[in-house]
């Protein structure tokens, strides 16, 4: 059955027959409230308490909600019509817990996912797919505050961020491979940009293909596949009302309502989000904003239409900066981040992120379904970079900046899947046909835009210097189309089930692309189009119910890179290259515990700047590893999250003897990480919980001359959860993360985007001890 396709058949109908709001109050007061949320963010959080007091029948908040302008009374036009089993009603029926589409399946910790889904394949058991999958879902995510994604990569022992450009502007990747910009980030099921800060409060699940998976979602990187989920309406009425601070004066509030109304007609489930403060290091500061909106039109049982739209601020400056070397020179231990000098305070990025987009879902029978849409996303960036360029091993470096107008990126997405069941004789096939694609295009800014660069002096370590802020850097300004890649991928396959035992995946996906780099005028300068097949065929076998071994391989395509602007070919696009991966694992349901072991090699072509300035393909990148993970409850009252990477990542055939078998910049070659939380039998309302992250030693530039060190990481956490009346959850979090004030190099990358530009590396530091405080309110 489909998403949202059913809700007409279910319970809370009849009780939304009394509801006094309707499809059309709904859109209409949640257009008056982003309007009055754009004009007057200052009385936001005056609307928060009215909201609150008038969906418990206070009239007298309804009087004061009006004199305020109307914002209270459209949280109210959300609230209240999820909250409507408090008004009169004949069929009034009381559940226990609140239904959640999307599939919050995690248990009590939010460690225990059970399902993922995997592109046209649609949603699967973990245990029964032959890849190495990993969930983070909204239970783990709200109970261990996280809002950012760095916040929920290190849950994962295979992933990180290659923070390029800072730690909420890089790219997620996983098994020490890079991720690009687009194609390997989407959200439900197409693209979207992974260089920007991601709405975390928006999502209801991050899932992680690790590795290779082109032959079902069209081409991409072998960095893994990163998927977000985005809330859904609910079921029965939710309303979830959060304020946050953390130790450094940051303040947030947040608001998640979901529910339907109109009959079961009209699903709709609202996020809204302010957070704005002091950073950690003085005169820093972070201000971030989200209004979301998602709806569910049930046309009938079998077909729902899902429309979506999202608009996600993000503005951090007077954090530190990166530090980039050569390779004559040793990156030096991690200094506080704290200290003032390595970051300006009119240094940093502002982001504006808008997303529109719709599916529609229709199921023709129990076995055959459709599932079809678009999505087009403009992320708008502005970067103020100051780079702290080392000169020598005693840490002096000296401090340039580039600021001014930034580029854009659009983004636009399409999938169209048909899936179904049938037999062969007692062979089972669940078929998948359909098309997905996504046409990104970049737009830079005009040479006419007035911009600030060079030169702003020296300083060292020891001796961070705060300089004056520049005059003349401006945010917005006119920009041209520099760069298109449309792609389009055919995807074709069959999931067969030969009987309790036996079972294979074969898929494939073929894909079309046109890639070109214009000039101001508009005028092609670069261009090719190619095609290409990408393959997959994974076997699996079932020793026991409770056991899943198999082996599956991948060969994917995908769109060949750019040569930068310092090249002696600057701006020559290479041709598709195409990178493999073999994988063989074991999965095991232990009855509360969920283990994996899975061995892995993956290869790829590796393009660089070499000693001749020539940007090409001069090499392989070559990982060979092992991941553990177990998942789940180890005793009655502890819940565990963990897991193990081993990661051999190799540079290979570069034609120099320096740079030739040497170890991956930056990729650990060790990564664990094992979370924690445990229900006090005495006090079932309180828990706490850990979480130890390790990161071991990472080669720090291409010949190997030396390594940067590992570090650990401790988070502790308090959360205590009360049932204050019978429609009332309070729950109230305290986490110190980072506890020691570990210093440490959170990324270390090479400087260019696939490989070293003749010896240029990158670093950024990690966060300091942080304590964070919420509380959060379900009605």
């Amino acid at each position: 059955m489909s998403m949202g396709a059913a809700v007409s058949d279910t319970p809370h109908n009849s009780r939304n027959n009394n509801l006094a709001i309707t499809s059309r109050g709904i859109l209409t007061r949640f257009d008056m409230f982003t309007q009055a949320y754009r004009d007057d963010t200052s009385r936001s959080s005056v609307a928060w308490n009215h909201a609150i007091q008038i969906s418990r029948g206070d009239q007298g908040a309804m009087r004061r909600a009006v004199s305020n302008g109307g914002i209270a009374i459209s949280f109210f036009c959300l609230a209240t019509a999820g909250h409507a089993q408090t008004l009169p009603r004949q069929d009034a029926i009381v559940l226990d817990q609140v239904v959640i589409q999307g599939g919050d399946d995690s248990g009590k910790s939010g460690v225990r996912a059970k399902t993922a889904t995997i592109g046209p394949l649609g949603r699967r058991e973990i245990k029964d797919t032959p890849y190495s999958v990993s969930v983070i879902d909204k239970t783990l995510i709200e109970n261990q505050q996280a809002t950012t994604l760095p916040d929920l990569l290190k849950y994962m022992p295979s992933t990180q961020m290659e923070a390029r450009g800072g730690g909420d502007v890089g790219r997620p990747q996983s098994r020490g491979m890079q991720g690009t910009p687009v194609f390997n980030n989407r959200l439900d099921g197409m693209n979207i940009v992974a260089t920007t800060a991601q709405p975390i409060e928006m999502y209801e699940r991050v899932e992680v293909v690790h590795g290779l998976a082109g032959a079902y979602f069209g081409p991409a990187s072998p960095g893994g596949l990163f998927n977000f989920t985005r809330k859904r309406p609910t079921q029965d009425p939710y309303n979830r009302i959060n304020t946050g601070f953390t130790g450094k004066g940051t303040w947030l509030a947040h608001g998640d309502f979901g529910g339907h109304a109109a009959d079961g007609m009209l699903g709709y489930r609202i996020n809204v989000l302010s957070e704005e403060g002091d950073g950690y290091v003085k005169g820093s500061d972070l201000d971030r904003s989200l209004i979301s909106g998602a709806f569910d039109i049930n046309l009938t049982d079998q077909t729902t239409i899902e429309l979506n739209a999202s608009r996600y601020r993000f503005d951090k400056f007077g954090f530190p900066g990166s530090f980039s070397y050569d390779n004559s020179v040793t990156l030096p231990d991690a200094p506080d981040p704290t200290k003032v000098g390595y970051g300006q305070k009119f240094a940093g990025y502002g982001l504006e992120d808008t997303l529109v987009g719709g599916l529609v879902k229709h199921r023709f029978n129990e076995d055959w379904s459709l599932t079809a849409g678009m999505q087009h996303q403009r992320v708008s960036r502005w970067f103020v970079s100051v780079s702290n360029a080392l000169l020598d091993d005693d840490g002096n470096y000296s401090n340039s900046i580039d600021g001014g107008v930034s580029g854009q990126f659009r983004v636009t997405s399409n999938i169209a899947v048909l899936n179904g069941t049938l037999f062969t004789g007692g062979v089972k096939h669940d078929v998948h046909l359909g098309t997905t694609g996504v046409n990104w295009e970049n737009y830079s800014p005009r040479s006419g835009n007035p911009s600030v660069q060079g030169y702003l002096g020296d300083a060292s370590i020891d001796n961070p210097v705060q300089w004056d802020a520049p005059t003349g850097l401006v945010r917005n300004g006119p920009r041209y189309r520099s760069f298109s890649n449309r792609s389009q991928s055919l995807v074709l396959g069959d999931s067969i089930t030969f009987n309790g035992q036996w079972s294979a995946i074969l898929s494939g996906s073929y894909t079309w692309f046109d890639v070109k780099n214009y000039d101001e005028t508009g005028t092609v300068t670069q261009k090719y189009s190619e095609r290409g097949l990408s393959p997959s065929v994974a076997l699996s076998y079932k020793p026991a119910e409770n056991i899943t071994t198999y082996v599956a391989y991948v060969d994917t395509l995908q769109s060949g890179g750019t040569a930068p602007t310092t090249a002696a070919n600057a701006g020559q696009v290479l041709a598709p290259e195409r990178s493999k991966q073999v994988e063989a694992g074991v999965k095991a349901d232990l009855g509360g515990l969920d283990a994996s072991v899975a061995v892995f090699r993956i290869e790829r072509p590796f393009a660089f700047t070499g000693e001749d300035n020539v940007y090409r393909i001069q090499g392989d990148q070559v990982n060979k590893g092992i991941e553990l993970e177990l998942r789940g409850q180890l005793l009655e009252n502890l819940n565990i999250h963990g897991g193990v990477t081993l990661l051999d990542p190799k540079l290979r055939n570069t034609g120099n003897p320096l740079t030739s078998d040497t170890d991956v910049v930056g990729a650990p070659k060790v990564q664990a990480n094992l979370f924690m939380e445990y229900f006090f039998k005495s006090l079932p309302e309180l828990s706490a919980s850990a979480n130890l992250h390790f990161t071991g030693k990472r080669a720090g530039n291409n010949i190997n001359s030396f390594k940067v060190d590992s570090y650990a990481t401790l988070d502790l956490g308090l959360r205590y959860e009360r049932q204050m009346t019978k429609d009332t959850t309070a729950v109230f979090n305290l986490a110190i993360n980072n506890v020691f004030d570990e210093h440490y190099w959170a990324s270390i990358f090479p400087g260019s985007i696939d490989g070293a530009t003749r010896g240029a590396n990158s670093a950024f530091l990690g966060a300091p001890r942080e304590v964070r405080l919420s509380a959060s309110f379900k009605f």
